[in-house]
């Protein structure tokens, strides 16, 4: 006869794998979620992903770093030296957008461009290069570094999404596994209820004292009775092997039981009710990045409205006046003037409308996400507060139609009722079993639901 002992045997193979072990440990809501965050293997690749993004940002950092360039040139035949040529250089990029630039040049040669004719010592130079047309404000470089700074900022955002998502998943599941569990033990309980009475009742045949009609359907109800108990079977092995999809900690490898307060009400902080919070999600912040990386681009479009102008300007002098600090610079100099302007612009104009029309569509998509957001808040709460309306009313109808089943069993041993109305009272009792079961499992759910639907729940677990 299937019995509570196959309870045992179907929650150790769901969740120990063919465990020898016989130890049980209970697991609660929380802790079940604090292990997913902490050890779930989805979770660390999302942080991997943040991480990588990071990296790019300290990447594009390095368009502002020293760089060290060096040339050497020489050229030499039959015996002649045509040309020797050196230039070495260490330029800066500033986050300003001007250049600084200190080197050193030496040229020789026979046959050495006359523009190239430097003292034999060589010279020494440091100077600056200036945008005063486009990239003044800002370049390619300067834009790609911002950019990648949000987009970090934004990757931990899709990180918390990411999260929040699994962690709901998870959620689902363990409320899931608790209601297969308490279904579990309804069945095992209204089997026994069933098999006990069956027995009595073919005793009382046995004896004359009941009528063979009330066999029949004793045996009937025993079956329905079965039915159900195999169901609760399959539903606590499945929703139980499930469940092990989200426990990574290492040190749970005992046979599991859910641990809840049957009395928990849940109290929403009135922070996260009311609307202000919906700015805060991370959906909405990820499409404000998105808003403020377009504006980048045409922050820089902009510039390429202006001409090219770029002013190169540096000092000079031979290695041995470097150490008099007695430059003549109105002498000693090199300027160097660069410009270009495109004359229709049309390239620059059309860029500018397309990313105008993506800013449009950002903020249509704002706009529809936040009544989403918004809507979905509300669902969850109100569907939170209903559900627990609705367990207080199912626990409540639970122990009334215990007490009148057992009142009617009562009587029906003293022969003042009939079979079929001791089934209906029980059957009634097993469906707000059932229901009140339901109903919790509900309830936990559209908690979950609404630290979700705010993208917060990453924050309430920890």
């Amino acid at each position: 006869m299937l019995r509570a002992s196959s309870l045992i045997i179907c929650i150790g193979l769901a969740l120990t794998g063919f465990a020898q072990s016989t130890d049980t440990a209970v697991l609660s809501e929380r802790d079940f979620l604090q292990q997913v965050l902490e050890y779930a293997p989805k979770v660390e690749a999302s942080r991997t992903k943040a991480a990588i993004q990071e990296q790019k940002w300290s990447e594009a950092r390095a368009a502002f770093e020293p760089k060290f360039n060096s040339t050497y040139n020489s050229k030499n035949f039959e015996g002649t030296s045509y040309y020797d040529r050196l230039s070495t250089d260490l330029t800066v990029k500033t986050k300003l957008g001007v250049k600084v630039q200190a080197g050193y040049d030496r040229n020789s040669g026979t046959y050495l461009n006359p523009e190239g004719n430097l003292p034999e010592a060589g010279l020494v130079f440091a100077g600056l290069e200036v945008p005063l047309g486009a990239g003044l404000f800002t370049d390619k470089e300067r834009t790609r570094l911002k950019q990648s700074r949000i987009s970090a900022d934004a990757a931990e955002l899709v990180n918390q999404l990411e999260v929040n998502e699994y962690l709901v998943e998870a959620g689902r599941a363990y409320w899931n596994w608790y209601g297969s569990m308490e279904m579990f033990r309804l069945a095992d309980e209204a089997l026994t209820l069933a098999q006990d009475r069956l027995t009595f009742v073919k005793r009382m045949r046995t004896i004359g004292e009941a009528a063979t009609i009330d066999t029949l359907e004793a045996f009937i109800n025993y079956q329905n009775r079965l039915a159900f108990f195999i169901k609760s079977q399959i539903d606590v092995f499945k929703h139980a092997s499930y469940l092990r999809n989200y426990i990574w900690d290492s040190t749970i490898d005992t046979n599991l039981v859910p641990m809840i307060d049957s009395t928990y009400e849940v109290q929403f902080p009135d922070s996260m009710i009311t609307r202000e919070m919906v700015r805060y999600h991370p959906m909405i912040l990820l499409l404000d990045a998105d808003s403020t990386i377009i504006q980048t681009d045409i922050a820089l479009n902009r510039e390429y409205f202006k001409p090219k102008l770029d002013v190169q300007f540096r000092v000079q002098e031979t290695p041995g006046s470097v150490a008099s600090f007695d430059y003549d610079v109105a002498r000693n100099n090199y300027v160097g003037v660069k410009a270009h302007m495109p004359i229709l612009l049309r390239k620059q104009r059309s860029k500018s409308r397309q990313l105008e029309l993506e800013q449009d569509i950002i903020q249509n998509k704002r706009s529809d996400l936040t009544v989403k957001i918004v809507n979905n808040q509300r669902v969850a709460l109100n569907s939170a507060n209903q559900y627990k309306s609705s367990v207080d009313l199912w626990r409540d109808a639970t122990i009334n139609y215990k007490t009148m089943s057992e009142a009617e069993y009562t009587r029906y041993n003293l022969g003042e009722s009939s079979l079929f109305v001791v089934n209906n009272r029980e059957l009634r009792w097993i469906d707000a079993r059932k229901k009140y079961i339901e109903s919790v499992v509900r309830y936990r759910i559209e908690i979950l639901q609404f630290y979700y639907s705010l993208g917060q729940l990453p924050d309430v677990v920890q």
